[in-house]
């Protein structure tokens, strides 16, 4: 069951500050297809906000010509379509020369020149696309997406099959975390975003299995998932919009984008640690089927740094 919060009525211990989140420097993974194209206006919907730096990454490897070596002719050919197809995509979005932005376009793995771009321009965001076919392993760009949430510290907005952007992608904010190794550092942005752009934030855990054994075990069970949710909020937050406590029973890959739904959100915001349910191997299966289902973009946030 939902529940309004009132900041003053609960003992905070730990207390949660929220920092103001800056997104500077957003990449974008470009492939092409119409799963990019998505992320891409995404993207501009972010930049729109933050007056961000727009990179444009687009990684290409050559074809194979058996066991020769690749003509230099044939290298450049492929360079020179890749970069036409890049003019197409910027002139087709207008918008773009409203903010800064670049292109990188190399001969690499994809995941290789997201990473290296990302690191060299100390980003603060990298946003990709899925088309969501059989998860998170399946993105639009192969691995990358995977490999990011793996291996960065930046977070990586994903913008699923369902998704449609809009103008305004911080309207209203659902945060799901297991409470485990998912809270902390990603609670930091969801809240941060809910009150830079006073938006409705929702606070979600999902309970996968009731007791056998009493009522009264559920009960105590999830008062202590609402105190824990709660605790993750900053003792301001009512001073800017309100927060709402959900937590729901059921699988979580399904309940999140159903709670994304019924409460309208326009972002989730998760966490991942180690042992997460939303990065187990099955080890994306949580994370794919809400990314999958979900009518809104996933913000997957690393409960570390790396």
């Amino acid at each position: 069951m939902p529940n309004t919060i009132n900041s003053s009525i609960v003992e905070r211990d730990p207390h949660l500050d929220t920092s103001e989140i800056l997104l500077q420097t957003i990449v974008v993974a470009i492939d092409f297809s119409p799963h990019s194209t998505r992320a891409l206006k995404e993207a501009l919907a972010i930049a729109r906000r933050f007056n961000s730096e727009l990179l444009l990454v687009h990684g290409t490897t050559p074809a194979l010509y058996g066991t020769e070596p690749i003509p230099i002719e044939c290298l450049d050919v492929e360079l020179d379509i890749a970069r036409n197809r890049m003019a197409k995509l910027i002139a087709s979005e207008p918008e773009l020369q409203s903010f800064s932005h670049r292109e990188f376009i190399a001969f690499a793995r994809a995941v290789d020149l997201v990473q290296q771009v990302v690191n060299e321009n100390k980003a603060d965001l990298v946003v990709a696309g899925s088309h969501g076919a059989r998860g998170v392993e399946l993105l639009a760009l192969g691995s990358v997406a995977e490999a990011i949430l793996n291996d960065v510290s930046c977070p990586v907005l994903i913008v699923g099959p369902h998704c449609i952007p809009e103008a305004h992608p911080f309207r209203s904010i659902l945060f799901a975390t297991n409470l485990e190794a998912t809270g902390l550092r990603s609670a930091q942005f969801a809240t941060a975003f809910a009150e830079r752009f006073h938006s409705p934030l929702t606070m979600l855990h999902v309970m996968e299995k009731k007791s056998p054994k009493s009522e009264i075990e559920d009960e105590l069970a999830e008062d202590h998932a609402r105190l824990e949710l709660f605790r993750l909020l900053p003792d301001d937050l009512s001073t800017y919009t309100t927060a709402t406590v959900r937590v729901e029973h059921g699988k979580p890959g399904e309940i999140v984008p159903e709670v994304a739904s019924s409460s309208h959100a326009s972002l989730i915001v998760t966490g991942f640690g180690p042992n997460s349910s939303l990065r187990d191997h099955s080890p994306w299966s949580t994370l794919s089927q809400v990314i999958r289902q979900a009518p809104c973009p996933v913000l997957s946030i690393r409960s570390h740094l790396v």
